[in-house]
């Protein structure tokens, strides 16, 4: 069966370890070996370094693009400079939803900061991507269930310790299962529709730091329907986000 595939984690830039590939060029290379249609990436500087400075230079490199789309990454240590961010991309049709990486940027989503952020961002009506390892389950259960209206996508689903993240998150609804990882546990797709159902599981491959075939193959393998692959594959990001011309 022909699968439409839109992944729905990607990253461009470098990063503090070394990597093959990294810009627009390469995630595209990748998308297009496997059969990627379209990609939502944030920009690793944006993350890991100067966040104003990395959603600018994504802004700039998705301006000729067609099928690669931009989440905005804020930052809840700059409240203010957040806002401003969101409130600029959230206007440019190039991005289509919101990156928070406590990890990286050490805060915690149950912080003061972020629920105000929070608040904006379910008034734009913008799906979030959340890193979720380690130890960010708990809070964002917490966060989903005090902003029921906004669709978080629980991005590595929990990593090493999965399962629990699966069953923390199960009855709430507007958690969507995210299962890119460099963890190959086998069964991760069939446990998460068992639990969970194929409408809450998304496919997503955090290229460019993972080559998207590791994630293409975990879904292609899984013991599911057509029907259920599919939702996956692409049916639940068209849900979820707004992309023009989709």
């Amino acid at each position: 069966m022909a699968m439409r595939l839109i992944d729905v984690h990607a990253h461009v830039g470098s990063w503090a370890f070394p990597l093959r590939s990294g810009e627009i060029v390469d995630v595209k290379e990748h998308m297009k070996l496997c059969n990627i249609e379209q990609s939502i990436v944030s920009h690793s500087s944006a993350i890991m370094y100067d966040f104003v400075e990395g959603n600018y230079e994504l802004a700039k490199a998705l301006e000729s693009e067609d099928s690669i789309w931009g989440y905005v990454v804020l930052n809840p240590y700059y409240l203010e400079l957040s806002l401003e961010q969101l409130a600029r991309y959230g206007e440019n049709p190039r991005f289509v939803g919101v990156k928070l990486h406590p990890e990286q940027q050490a805060y915690r989503l149950i912080y003061r900061n972020v629920l105000a952020l929070l608040e904006k961002v379910a008034e734009r009506e913008l799906p979030v991507l959340v890193h979720t390892f380690p130890g960010q389950v708990e809070d964002l259960c917490v966060v989903a269930r005090q902003f029921p209206t906004i669709k978080f996508i629980m991005g590595h689903m929990g990593g090493d310790n999965w399962v629990a993240g699966l069953e923390a998150v199960a009855d709430i609804g507007n958690i969507y299962l995210e299962p890119c990882c460099s963890f190959p546990d086998a069964g991760k797709l069939e446990t998460a529709v068992g639990l969970v159902g194929a409408k809450r599981v998304v496919f997503g491959t955090d290229s460019t730091l993972l080559n998207p075939a590791f994630l293409l193959g975990l879904l292609q393998d899984a013991n599911l329907t057509d029907e259920a692959r599919q939702r996956i594959a692409c049916t639940n990001a068209l849900d979820i986000f707004e992309f023009p011309h989709s």
